[in-house]
C-alpha cells in the first residue's frame, strides 16, 4: 500500500466514476482500476461496487475513505513540521536596510509567494554601515535605493520595486490635492534633502533631476531618515523627495505625489555578494529572480 494508491482511491470515491477519476489523476482508466483492485486485494475486501459507470463505496470502503484521508493529512502535517524544524535550526537570513519602507517592500515581495521559507534577522544602519556589513559578510543581503548600488563590487541585485521620483508635501501645501506633478511645478517651493553624509548619491541625483527642469532647489532642511524628512516637510511646509515605497510606511499629514517627468530610477534593490552560496540565499534568489 502506498500513499499514491490511497490518493487514487480518494479520487475515485470523490468522483464515483473511474473515467473521471482517471482524468483527474492524469492516468488511464485501466491503470487506475488495477491500482484500486490491488488495494482491495491487499486489504482483503471490496471497497467499491462497480455498476456501469458508477462506483459506490461499500461499508469497508467508507471506513477506508475516512482512514485514507486521515493518513494523508498526517503525512502533510509531518512534512510541514519537519520543514519548520529545519527552518528553525537554520541561521536566519540577515537583511541590512537603511529605510524602513524598503524592508516593508521586501517583506511584501516575499509574502506574495506564501509563507517565508526561512527566518529573518534585520539590521538597521546608515548607507555606509549597511554596505560595509555586506562587504564584511555580516549581512547576507542588503536593501538599497537603486542608485546606491553603484560602487559595490562583485555583487548581484534585483529590483524589489521600481519607482519614479515623488514629491512629499504637507496638507497645508497648495500642491497637496494634485494627482501628479511636473518638476517645473516645484520651482517656487523650498526643499528638504537627504543629508550629504548618509545618502549623498541619492541627494545629488535628486538635485540633478530638479536642475534638469531649469532651476536650482532652495534647500531649507535635511534628514538622515524618512521620519526626519517628513518632520522637516511639516515644519517648513517644504517639499521632500522620495519613492512610492515610503508612502504606506509613513501615513499622516503628508502625501507622496508622482513627478511625471522624473526618470524611473528611484526604486529599491536587493543586493547580495556573488560568492555567497547559502541555502537561505538560494531560496531568496529563487523567489525574487523568478518574480522580480
Amino acid at each position: 500500500m502506498t500513499l499514491q494508491t490511497l490518493e487514487y482511491f480518494i479520487t475515485v470515491a470523490q468522483h464515483r466514476n473511474f473515467t473521471k477519476a482517471a482524468q483527474a489523476c492524469h492516468m488511464t482508466q485501466p491503470a487506475l482500476s488495477r491500482a484500486i483492485r490491488s488495494l482491495e486485494e491487499e486489504l482483503g475486501c471490496p471497497l467499491l461496487i462497480r455498476s456501469g459507470r458508477t462506483a459506490t463505496l461499500t461499508p469497508e470502503g467508507e471506513v477506508c475513505l475516512t482512514e485514507a484521508r486521515r493518513v494523508l493529512q498526517q503525512c502533510e502535517e509531518l512534512t510541514l513540521r519537519v520543514r519548520e524544524a529545519g527552518r528553525k535550526n537554520q541561521r536566519p537570513l540577515r537583511v541590512g536596510y537603511l529605510i524602513v519602507s524598503h524592508l516593508n517592500a521586501f517583506m511584501k515581495s516575499l509574502g506574495k509567494k506564501g509563507e517565508i521559507p526561512f527566518n529573518l534577522e534585520t539590521l538597521y544602519g546608515t548607507n555606509a554601515e549597511t554596505k560595509q556589513r555586506l562587504k564584511a559578510g555580516q549581512a547576507d543581503v542588503i536593501l538599497l535605493p537603486e542608485l546606491c548600488v553603484e560602487g559595490l563590487e562583485d555583487v548581484e541585485w534585483v529590483h524589489i520595486t521600481r519607482s519614479q521620483l515623488y514629491a512629499i508635501v504637507h496638507r497645508a501645501n497648495p500642491l497637496y490635492d494634485r494627482e501628479t506633478l511636473q518638476m517645473a511645478d516645484l520651482r517656487d517651493q523650498s526643499f528638504i534633502m537627504w543629508t550629504e553624509e548618509n545618502l549623498s548619491v541619492l541627494r545629488k541625483e535628486h538635485i540633478r533631476t530638479i536642475q534638469k527642469a531649469g532651476f536650482t532647489p532652495k534647500i531649507v532642511g535635511e534628514g538622515e531618515k524618512m521620519g526626519d524628512v517628513l518632520a522637516q516637510v511639516t515644519l517648513h511646509n517644504a517639499v521632500g523627495m522620495g519613492a512610492k515605497t515610503s508612502e504606506q510606511a509613513y501615513p499622516g499629514d503628508c502625501r507622496f505625489i508622482r513627478i511625471e517627468d522624473s526618470p524611473e530610477q528611484f526604486g529599491v534593490a536587493c543586493v547580495w555578494r556573488k560568492k555567497d552560496q547559502t541555502p537561505q540565499l538560494a531560496m531568496l534568489k529563487e523567489i525574487l529572480v523568478a518574480d522580480p
